[in-house]
């Protein structure tokens, strides 16, 4: 049986995205220039996502069962992973630049919270019923190019 259903996956996508769209809209209204249009427009895909898995929570079907993996060593990952993730709670990741974040800092830190949601979001994809995979397969694919379009700017 999966250790997550794909709903309880699903509500920690949606605060995900709730919690990236908080934070590149703070970091936004840091900055000034290329670097505030870029963090508008993440937070503005941000809320994308959790429109799209809002949309496929209403239309959820059961997964099938994560097969071959230790329920609780996957539940210890999972915790771990989502306890020291910055996008858990949406004061962390600003709480982790400061009120004044340069431009490197700001980039590199969302640059974390991209790689951590991708992390989460492989998971989740495995969770999610197979017609719901190429959906968050796409979100994978954008969160990457979130990562190459913050990286270009360091």
């Amino acid at each position: 049986m999966a250790v997550f259903t794909a709903t309880e996956a699903l509500e920690m996508a949606m605060e995900i995205e709730k919690n990236g769209e908080a934070f590149y809209h703070a970091v936004a209204a840091r900055h000034e220039g290329e670097l505030k249009d870029l963090f508008e427009d993440l937070a503005v895909q941000e809320r994308g996502h959790y429109q799209l898995f809002n949309s496929m929570l209403s239309e959820i079907t059961a997964a099938p069962p994560i097969s071959g993996v230790d329920s609780d060593e996957y539940r210890a990952y999972l915790q771990a992973a989502l306890d020291n993730a910055l996008f858990s709670g949406p004061d962390k990741a600003l709480t982790a630049i400061g009120a004044s974040p340069d431009r490197e800092t700001a980039l590199r830190t969302a640059i974390g919270f991209e790689k951590d949601t991708l992390l989460f979001f492989y998971d989740l994809r495995e969770m999610v019923s197979e017609k719901d995979r190429d959906a968050v397969s796409n979100v994978i694919r954008e969160e990457k190019r979130h990562v190459r379009r913050l990286a270009k700017l360091l």
